[in-house]
């Protein structure tokens, strides 16, 4: 499917009416994150891939996006709610964002955590690299707060080196040039957890997320992990045992944890999830 930009705000899924008039109508339509702009299955599923559009104030985010960008897609995804037979989001926090009246439609909708589970038996200590690992640059991962959590780090550990993975424009122009932080730009999925495999440290001091996939596979692979207080993370740390950290340069406490301490008890396998969806559906 190609779209233009025009397309896609005035003529979004345009392209399913093609699709249809070959397969005729489907048992189930899935879209992840991409508004139901009318019945397309015999059960229609709208999967939240993205919470921004109901939760972007104070998320640092562009004049464009946070204009023009973002009060579009909350209107549209807010707007066809009435569409779906079954709207999923991937934490129950996210779902809690979403409005009463659609209650009876909710599921709850988490990744599969195949890498952590595939990883967490080995409770043996390895060898880090001395390295604080942090994924994904967009502005709401509040980098700089990241680089704080660093900087104190760092005085136990003066070699210790910040690797940023994600889109390098992204980064603020405070830390593109400094000496202590390793820029590797966009990686695969296996690069990302090659390199969360060798950190000493995870970091995410993200203000928003609609999974903890991300804060898994750092807390499960890295030796330590200081992650935000957000809701996905504490469902994440849910009967786990994990700390809560003050740093004086941030204006909220952090979750700590250590890759030995913990028993995933919340994250599941992908085959788990993927029947959880059919059974739900």
């Amino acid at each position: 499917v190609s779209q233009t930009r025009v397309q896609r705000v005035f003529n979004d899924c345009n392209y399913l009416s093609h699709i249809i008039k070959e397969i005729k109508i489907p048992e189930l339509y899935y879209s992840y994150g991409i508004p139901i702009y009318s019945s397309i299955g015999k059960v229609n599923w709208f999967h939240m891939s993205n919470i921004l559009p109901l939760k972007s104030k104070g998320m640092g985010l562009s004049f464009f996006d946070r204009c023009v960008k973002i009060p579009i897609m909350r209107l549209k995804t807010i707007k066809n709610y009435v569409n779906a037979d079954v709207i999923s989001a991937e934490s129950r926090s996210s779902l809690n964002m979403i409005s009463n009246e659609n209650s009876n439609k909710l599921f709850l909708s988490v990744n599969g955590s195949d890498d952590e589970f595939a990883f967490i038996k080995n409770k043996e200590a390895t060898d880090k690299d001395a390295i604080a690992v942090v994924v994904g640059t967009q502005e709401y991962k509040a980098l700089l707060d990241s680089y704080r959590v660093f900087q104190a780090l760092k005085e136990q550990n003066l070699i210790l080196k910040l690797v940023l993975i994600g889109d390098r424009s992204l980064i603020p122009k405070q830390l593109v040039d400094n000496e202590d932080v390793v820029m590797m730009g966009i990686l695969d999925q296996s690069e990302v957890i090659s390199c969360l495999k060798k950190a000493k440290y995870y970091i995410s001091t993200t203000r928003i997320e609609n999974s903890f996939n991300a804060a898994s596979e750092g807390i499960f692979l890295a030796e330590e992990s200081y992650i935000s207080n957000i809701g996905p993370h504490q469902e994440l740390l849910e009967n786990e045992n994990f700390e809560r950290i003050v740093f004086p340069s941030l204006s909220s406490f952090v979750l700590h944890v250590k890759r030995i301490n913990i028993l995933g008890k919340n994250i599941k396998p992908w085959n788990n999830v993927i029947t959880d969806i059919i059974n739900g559906s």
